[in-house]
Parts: structure tokens; sequence; C-alpha cells
């Protein structure tokens, strides 16, 4: 039999989202694992690239860790690090690899994780931390932050998942098919 659960009782309340925040890191990281540089570019019907979705994921929980959880401003180098674009459109520069897109994703989630670990089950569940959300000035929990950290995750990868199918269809990738005598 199978057991799944979030882990131990007896350790602070945020450990159980982390660990969901984590498996939820993990499976993006398994959708991604095998794509090529031109599937990470490449953009199908308007939509941004897998290498923008990857880095919007970066992005956002960056900003929430810094700006709401941390209660900083994002600083000048964090937004050119991270290649933030006032324009706020899902993009990211096309001469990165996997591993530059992977560690952006690492370094957001180490200052997310760390934060965390700090934080009492008391402050956990207390919603006093100051966000401006589609205007309006919004008041969360670290738990709440949390969770919309994993649904947004979640949203993405579903939508790399289905960027990779439709890629995967409408290009071809074997080099025997760019011959001459079979590429007409």
């Amino acid at each position: 039999m199978e057991e799944r659960t979030l882990g131990n009782y007896d350790i602070h309340d945020a450990a159980h989202l982390l660990k969901g925040l984590k498996e939820t890191r993990e499976k993006l990281l398994e959708v991604i694992s095998d794509i090529d540089t031109d599937d990470l570019h490449y953009k199908h019907s308007g939509l941004p690239s897998i290498g923008g979705y990857l880095l919007h994921i970066a992005q956002i929980e960056l900003w929430w860790a810094k700006t709401v959880l941390l209660e900083q401003n994002l600083s000048e180098s964090d937004k050119e690090h991270f290649f933030f674009n006032e324009d706020q459109k899902i993009t990211a520069p096309e001469d990165k690899e996997l591993s530059w897109f992977q560690a952006r994703l690492a370094e957001a989630r180490a200052l997310t994780r760390g934060y965390y670990n700090q934080l009492s089950d008391v402050d956990f569940r207390n919603p006093t931390k100051r966000a401006i959300l589609e205007g309006k000035e919004v008041f969360c929990s670290p738990e709440w932050v949390i969770y919309h950290l994993i649904d947004h995750e979640s949203y993405h990868r579903g939508q790399i998942g289905m960027l990779l199918k439709l890629i995967a269809g409408k290009r071809e990738k074997w080099d025997h098919f760019n011959t001459p005598y079979l590429s007409l």
C-alpha cells in the first residue's frame, strides 16, 4: 500500500506546504528534463516560449518572496538578473540554455525556503503580508502565499506540458527528415 502525506506532524506547519511546493517543482523539472534548446525557445501560435514560462515562474516566486514576505524592494540587480521587463509580458532571453532557467528557479526557491524555514506557526497563518494585487491592497498570510505559489507553478507547468505536445506535432525533430529528398 502506498501512502501519501505532506510529512511528519511534529514539525512546524509551513513544512507541509513546503513539501507540496517541492513536489510541484520536482514535477516541473521532470517535464522539462529532456527539452532541447530549440524547443525551449520555440514560440507556438503566439504563445510564450517554454523558457518564457520558466522565467516567469522564477520571477513571480522572487517577487512574492522579496516584496511580500521579506518586505523588500526588488533591486536593480534582481531585475537585471531575472530579466524583469516593464510591460510584464512573459518573455525570455533566447540565448540562454535550460541550466540558466533552472538556476533562476533554484535561486528564487532558496529565498522562499529560507523565509519559511524560520517562520513560526503563529506567523504562518497571520495575514500581515501586504501586497497590491490588481490595484487593490490585500493582506495575505504566508500560508496563502505558499498555496498561491503552488497553484501558479502548477498552472504554468500544465501550459508547458501542452506546449511540448504542440511543438512535438508541429516541428520535425529528426535530421533525416531535413534531407532534400524527404522534406518537400
